[in-house]
């Protein structure tokens, strides 16, 4: 689409600006919204023709926009009417005055600032709300009061006692009158407290007079015991004073009688109440005169006790003492002075018995002390384990003391005891021997191929230790030293076939070495002729790569058959000063193949073979285990080795 020319362009600026002009008509207030609308279609209509694809989109746009404008006229037109209404609302609600509620106007004020805030109409209804306000709040007091005072009575109706019920009640009705603009449902519950006030009070004055009644025939009841009580025999009074007192006490606690009854049963109950007590005091005083008998009697008894009480004679004195119990208990109590008297009569009994039982307490102290001690002593005796503890034990099980009435009881457990363990350990001792005499035997059979059976022979010989049999030592020990015997013997042919193998597969290797370095392709023997050998088996692993064209391989050979050379010609000079032949050539060290294992870094190996050549079956292993050298250095050295060993092993 071309650009508008400038005067199109303004006619296009001035219709949006008309459509803007009809979109804020709807938010506008008291004005003529016809005539205005009317004036900006004319304005539209007036300010020029577009090229149509512009016409056809703001021509739409000034639709919508006149549209918006008409809502908005319907919405203040609707305003207005519910304006008009509020007011009739509120004119309508002023001329009710009293006869409307609080809520009413609270409710049309909360609609009045929602909607017409500025109208005025919330100031005007203000007065009124006022009012009912206060009226409202006046008659929330009156209700809590009311209900306040409904409750005061019906917590009175639930005491027991009529009387702050009788005394309140004509107060909480003159609050109650003086109270204005009650609420039916406060009042209601006030009505129903005060009847159920009114009821119990009723109830109450009704009940007095069935009280008279009852006191009346209650004190009928009380004379009627009082008659009883004089019939009663003299072994029977002595609670009667009691008893007396107890009707004297419920007689105070009734209440009075009707009055017709009243001159009938107070001079019956005095005349009662007056011949039972001198009844009563008459025989008191015959008992106060028994009780100084007796009191004389039991002081008697007490001096007999504490004359007792320091004895030791243990079973005598506390047989006297039963006797002297039951005679106190046929005598008759001292009356006031029954508690010191007994009081005595205990103190010199429970000295002696309180002696009594100390001396038994340490008795059985000393009881229980050896008892423990021949317990722990059976309790050993039941796990010992070793034979030079069981004298002990009897020893101590003696000297342990006697422990009463257990004392045969762990006597015999003791013995017990030791007997399982002598007879277990008869048993023991016969079951090990038969086991070592069975693995001697096996150790005799097993001499046969010893190199076979060493590790067999070490578990029987830790198990011979084990059983530590003193009848089988000796047997023990002969079996074991010919099994050592022929191990060694075993041992030394070994050693002498592996050397004898050691120097034809050496020289095997030797002849091949020669063959290579002589320009040859020699065939090796198969590394399994090597097995044990591992110099040897080095030598020739690096001679079959010397002969693949490996030179560094050939290097590190060369190198190994200088270090094998002096450790052959070392081993031969220590045998040869062994058997006292030691030529002068043979004292002359190869200073290049010692030189030549220090740059190997095999320092002092010569050395470390010379400080061991006291040991000729050590210097005999090390020879059969070293490395190759030439043929004819081999030869040579073999025969040297070969005169030398059986110059030494024919001395041994």
């Amino acid at each position: 689409m071309s650009e508008l020319p400038e005067n199109l362009r303004n006619i296009l600026h001035e219709k949006e600006n008309i459509c803007n002009a009809l979109n804020q008509l709807a938010n506008a207030s008291d004005i003529d919204y016809q005539t205005e609308i009317s004036k900006l279609s004319d304005a539209y209509s007036n300010a020029g023709g577009l090229p149509p694809e512009y016409a056809e989109l703001m021509d739409k746009k000034f639709a919508e926009a006149v549209k918006n404008a008409q809502a908005g006229e319907n919405a203040y037109k609707e305003r207005q009417e519910k304006i008009a209404r509020l007011a009739g609302d509120t004119d309508a609600l002023l001329a009710a005055g009293e006869l409307a509620t609080f809520k009413e106007v609270e409710t049309l004020e909360k609609t009045i600032l929602e909607l017409a805030p500025a109208s005025g109409l919330a100031e005007k209804l203000a007065p009124l709300k006022a009012q009912l306000a206060a009226e409202e709040e006046a008659v929330r007091a009156a209700e809590e009061t009311v209900s306040k005072l409904a409750d005061e009575l019906e917590a009175l109706c639930a005491l027991e006692d009529i009387t702050p019920l009788h005394d309140r009640k004509p107060g909480i009705e003159a609050e109650f009158a003086q109270l204005a603009n009650i609420p039916r449902k406060a009042a209601a519950k006030y009505q129903d407290a005060h009847r159920k006030a009114s009821v119990k009070l009723a109830q109450h004055y009704e009940t007095l007079d069935l009280a008279r009644w009852e006191s009346y025939t209650r004190k009928l009841d009380i004379c009627n015991a009082l008659k009883k009580m004089l019939d009663l025999p003299d072994e029977e009074l002595n609670n009667a004073g009691k008893k007396l007192t107890e009707l004297r006490e419920q007689w105070k606690n009734l209440g009075s009688v009707p009055k017709e009854k009243n001159e009938e049963i107070n001079p019956r109950y005095l005349d009662l109440t007056r011949k039972l007590q001198h009844k009563i005091d008459e025989f008191f005083a015959r008992k106060r005169q028994m009780q100084k008998i007796a009191a004389a009697e039991k002081e008697l008894l007490c001096a007999e006790t504490e004359a007792l009480a320091d004895s030791t004679d243990w079973k005598n004195t506390a047989e006297k003492f039963r006797e002297l119990q039951a005679k106190w208990k046929n005598i008759p109590r001292a009356g006031s002075r029954e508690n010191e008297l007994y009081q005595r009569f205990r103190a010199g009994q429970d000295k002696f018995f309180n002696a009594r039982k100390a001396a038994f307490d340490e008795r059985d102290k000393r009881f229980q002390q050896s008892c423990e001690i021949k317990s722990a002593l059976i309790t050993e005796a039941e796990n010992l384990t070793d034979p030079r503890r069981a004298r002990q034990l009897r020893e101590e099980f003696r000297n342990a003391g006697f422990a009463g009435k257990q004392d045969q009881e762990l006597y015999q457990k003791f013995n017990a005891a030791m007997d399982n363990f002598f007879n277990a350990r008869k048993a023991e001792n016969a079951s090990r021997e038969g086991r070592a005499k069975e693995l001697i035997s096996e150790i005799d059979t097993l001499a046969a191929d010893p190199a076979a059976s060493i590790a067999r022979v070490r578990e029987i010989r830790e198990e011979l230790r084990t059983l530590n049999c003193r009848e089988t030592k000796n047997a023990e020990l002969q079996s074991l030293r010919k099994f050592d015997q022929a191990f060694n013997e075993a041992k030394m042919l070994e050693q002498r076939r592996r050397e004898e193998n050691s120097d034809s597969v050496a020289m095997s290797l030797a002849m091949a070495y020669e063959e290579w370095k002589n320009g040859g392709s020699p065939a090796l023997p198969a590394m399994e002729a090597f097995a044990g050998f591992s110099k040897l088996q080095s030598a020739a692993k690096l001679l079959a790569d010397a002969i693949s064209g490996d030179e560094k391989a050939a290097a590190r050979l060369e190198k190994q058959i200088a270090i094998a050379r002096s450790e052959r010609e070392n081993i031969c000079t220590e045998l040869e000063k062994l058997c006292g032949n030691t030529p002068a050539e043979n004292d002359v060290i190869d200073l290049a193949a010692e030189l030549q294992s220090a740059m190997l870094g095999d320092f002092g190996k010569s050395s470390s073979t010379s400080s061991k050549a006291a040991d000729p079956q050590k210097l005999c292993a090390d020879f059969a285990a070293s490395g190759i050298v030439p043929p004819a250095e081999l030869t040579k050295l073999q025969e040297r080795f070969a005169a030398a060993k059986a110059i030494i092993f024919q001395e041994k």
